[in-house]
């Protein structure tokens, strides 16, 4: 038997569902066969039992409710348009914010489509629209039943494999990172951070993914799915904690680390081993011995010599490598729980802490475009009748619906699309009038589904395989009793395409589709919210403030938590060789402090949480708040001048100057005075511990003001055609 690779046997599995749901279709002779071959295209796009099964989920779940609320919107404003299209604009307009979101976008997706599906198709008759929307129900759960059968029954492929070796690369990415640290802390020369931090963030999204999947198509993940939530929990933890970890080392490059804890290559030689036993675990071996703890000691006569503010920075360091160890520790009986041989463990789910609801101006941005689009096409169809008629509308805003869930533009469409209406003519023209009998239209049917899968089968490639398949799905008119009409042919390309078009025009209306003006637009609003917060940690005021203000500045703060990962994203598809000025590297390394100043500030919000009596003298806290002020200022003044970031030399002299002039003062305060408030140890690690902060936050910001003056941003708001 020649052996058939995991391509040609995913290209087959979905040739043989696309056969069998439209022999289904034929013999019960449904009205439009092909809605059942749309959802065998969508859950083609899964590799896994347990993707294809959620997203069958999914995709039945909204059927049923956008069947409904087009049945609700039709019973309810049928004799008056203009109402019915407002009401829907609003329907759609929540479930593009969604879409746009990271929870469940295609089941928002396929509700907001299922209930245009029937207030377009029913014709003005509600008897029509009632049977539209069982058509859909019934063709999707046909095209859904058929696909997951062949799934679970051909060549099944779960999610376990999927789970343990994503969970293997994730815990092999964070042991380099942990020895490229170890390395940047000790002064040696280590890999570059950034792309290993990209790849540790793209792993845990999709540790996160297949372990919801593994859940549903896999026995094993289910029963041991509290230990394997905790493992994705500890990893997060991780993380952090060596990000945390990584901020301090700029302030001990001057100190010999291994004479003032003597311990400390033994500790991190040790927590290496840990890291090496856990991937043991996870490649299903022995480890040689089990993790043993070991706490740092100090060396209390070397560091008397230290200031103040460098004995608190090894407190830090120190403090950051013993949590480093505890979750590694925990990390390894987690993966010890793995063996098929133990029986599952609770461990206990750590409760996030609420986060209120905030709104992402990037995803509102996109509703707001796609109800711009509805009404655009409304009126195109209601006064030019444009090839389609209603199914322009329809067919328009799916596509837009598609572009805004992927996260790419409209214009990566045209091609494709085009291409593929150029093919599906070709066979349309020279191929199916010389087919008779289902016999040979489902051999037809399978090659062209095979060979569409067969040469894209990357995530990537998902929008070349959409326009090989939809317009031979959809333009072609698979019937019981095939007729030919090229007109309704061509009227139906050019509906396709047109479609696609005018989703590139509206896209370009609202805001250019150009990555380098993304990424501009998205550093600009980096340096707003930053200089907000910092300007509202200057106000000491918190009990004062209205709940309209605390609100602001949580919507502030988690937006500003999810920028480093957009402008990661834009800045991947810059095409760099039209901006000669500008490298990939530069523009990576700008995005890596980026994060390190939301690192900073998070840490600072933290922290400033805890009651300013803490604080030894009232003013020490109020020229920390005039320190935080000042930076505020600073990223105000970035946000009014967005392509050229400029930072004046003194303001950066006089930052560090007020850091020591604040140090100073709590220095001698707490020599000259017998307060026990000066002297308390607790009150004293508090302070420096928000002293080194600030320092580090200083010191991140002046490092971006010197990485962004090396970028020509002023190039990238040129217009470029």
């Amino acid at each position: 038997m020649i052996p058939l690779s995991r391509r040609t046997k995913e290209a087959i599995k979905t040739g043989l569902a696309m056969v069998i749901v439209f022999a289904i279709a034929f013999h019960y002779e449904w009205e439009k066969p092909y809605w059942g071959g749309l959802a065998v295209i969508m859950l083609s796009m899964t590799a896994t039992i347990g993707q294809s099964l959620n997203k069958g989920i999914m995709r039945i779940t909204g059927t049923v409710l956008g069947a409904i609320f087009g049945l609700i919107y039709f019973g309810l404003f049928s004799q008056d348009r203009w109402l019915l299209l407002v009401c829907y604009s609003l329907h759609l307009g929540f479930c593009a914010y969604m879409m746009a979101g990271k929870k469940n976008p295609y089941f928002w997706h396929i509700t907001s489509f299922v209930a245009l599906t029937v207030l377009v198709n029913s014709g003005g008759s509600s008897k029509e629209a009632f049977e539209i929307a069982m058509a859909r129900l019934e063709e999707n759960a046909t095209g859904i039943l058929v696909y997951t059968l062949i799934v679970v029954f051909l060549w099944p492929r779960d999610s376990l494999d999927d789970l343990k070796e994503s969970s293997r690369k994730l815990l092999a990415i964070q042991s380099r990172l942990y020895r490229t640290y170890c390395n940047l802390m000790t002064g040696n020369i280590s890999e570059k951070i950034q792309p290993l931090k990209i790849e540790e963030s793209v792993l845990l999204a999709k540790v996160r993914e297949t372990l919801k999947e593994g859940i549903i198509d896999s026995n094993q993940v289910f029963a041991q799915q509290y230990q394997w939530q905790h493992f994705f929990h500890l990893s997060e933890s991780l993380k952090e904690a060596r990000e945390e970890w990584h901020q301090n080392f700029s302030r001990v490059k001057s100190l010999d680390l291994s004479e003032l804890i003597p311990n400390l290559g033994l500790f991190l030689s040790r927590l290496d081993l840990q890291f090496k036993q856990i991937e043991c675990l996870l490649n299903n071996e022995v480890p040689d011995q089990l993790p043993s703890s070991l706490n740092l000691t100090i060396d209390k006569d070397k560091i008397q010599g230290l200031s103040s503010f460098q004995y608190t920075t090894i407190i830090l360091i120190k403090t950051e490598l013993e949590r480093l160890q505890t979750l590694s520790q925990s990390l390894f009986d987690c993966a010890l729980g793995f063996s098929e041989n133990d029986s599952p463990v609770l461990f206990p789910t750590q409760k996030a802490s609420p986060i209120p609801p905030t709104i992402d101006p990037d995803r509102l941005m996109g509703a707001i475009r796609m109800v711009t689009l509805l009404w655009t096409c409304f009126f195109i169809w209601i006064y030019i009748d444009p090839p389609g008629h209603a199914s322009f509308l329809y067919l328009a805003i799916t596509f837009g619906q598609a572009s805004l869930m992927s996260g790419g533009n409209t214009k990566g469409m045209l091609l494709p699309f085009t291409i593929g209406t150029v093919v599906t003519g070709v066979v349309y023209v020279f191929v199916m009038p010389a087919l008779s009998g289902f016999l040979e239209l489902g051999t037809l049917i399978f090659i062209v589904t095979f060979t569409s899968h067969y040469l894209f089968p990357q995530p990537q490639q998902t929008m070349s395989r959409l326009g090989s398949m939809l317009p031979f799905i959809s333009l072609v008119n698979l019937e019981n009793q095939q007729t030919y009409d090229f007109a309704a042919f061509a009227n139906g390309a050019m509906m396709l395409l047109l479609g696609v078009i005018i989703n590139i025009a509206i896209e370009y209306f609202f805001t250019s589709s150009r990555p380098e003006k993304a990424f501009l637009r998205s550093l600009a609003r980096f340096h707003r919210y930053c200089g907000i917060l910092l300007s509202d940690l200057a106000d000491d005021k918190k009990s004062s403030k209205k709940s309209e203000q605390r609100w602001k500045a949580d919507h502030y703060y988690h937006n500003l938590l999810i920028l480093p990962e957009k402008l990661v994203k834009y800045g991947q598809h810059i095409d760099y060789q039209v901006f000669p000025h500008n490298k990939y590297e530069q523009v990576d390394e700008l995005v890596m402090n980026l994060q390190d100043i939301v690192y900073r500030i998070k840490t600072l919000m933290d922290t400033k949480r805890y009651s300013q009596d803490k604080l030894p003298a009232c003013h020490l806290n109020n020229d920390l708040q005039d320190l935080c002020l000042k930076l505020g200022e600073q990223f105000h003044h970035w946000f009014n001048n967005p392509t050229v970031i400029t930072f004046e030399k003194n303001l950066q002299v006089n930052l560090a100057e007020k850091l020591d002039s604040i140090e100073t003062q709590f220095r001698e305060a707490a020599i000259l005075t017998n307060q026990v408030e000066y002297s308390g140890d607790n009150n004293s690690e508090y302070f420096y511990q928000l002293l080194g902060i600030y320092r580090g936050l200083v010191e991140a910001i002046i490092g971006h003001a010197l990485l962004a003056e090396k970028l020509d941003f002023e190039q990238w708001q040129e217009a470029r055609f």
